[in-house]
């Protein structure tokens, strides 16, 4: 019985994050992004004077495999490198106006989707459900 649980939660996030990932959506969530740059563009997004180091934290990443994320951001336009106010050593990551749409564009994708979802689900509430995973999120970072 605890081996069937087990799977059963098991199988059901894999679906779960398949479905909201880059290859979900029927393909259209986020353009042209993998499940990292899509991550690292938040990141970029979020977090002001971001280095390509912070760009790496939040993947788990090298500073080589986050320089590597950052360059293919770069290549589509989605960001632009910039040397640190602070420290010139340091190089620096701003989310451009192509960038800014992209995410915008993928985040009320995923949204829609959601909302979708849990009408589905009359039994749970949409603010029940959002406060969950939003736990769940948080207990994974920490």
């Amino acid at each position: 019985m605890i081996q069937s649980a087990n799977s059963d939660i098991s199988r059901s996030l894999i679906e779960i994050a398949w479905y909201f990932g880059p290859k979900g959506l029927n393909g259209e969530c986020c353009e042209n992004l993998t499940l990292p740059e899509f991550i690292a563009l938040d990141k970029i997004c979020s977090t002001s004077n971001c280095a390509v180091q912070d760009v790496g934290y939040s993947l788990g990443f090298t500073k080589s495999g986050a320089t590597r994320i950052v360059n293919r951001l770069e290549k589509k336009s989605y960001v632009q490198k910039i040397k640190s106010s602070e420290d010139a050593r340091v190089c620096c990551v701003k989310i451009t106006k192509s960038g800014e749409h992209v995410l915008m564009s993928a985040n009320s994708r995923y949204l829609e989707q959601f909302y979708a979802i849990v009408e589905k689900m009359p039994e749970y509430t949409a603010a029940d459900i959002v406060k969950l995973i939003t736990a769940m999120a948080n207990a994974i970072r920490s």
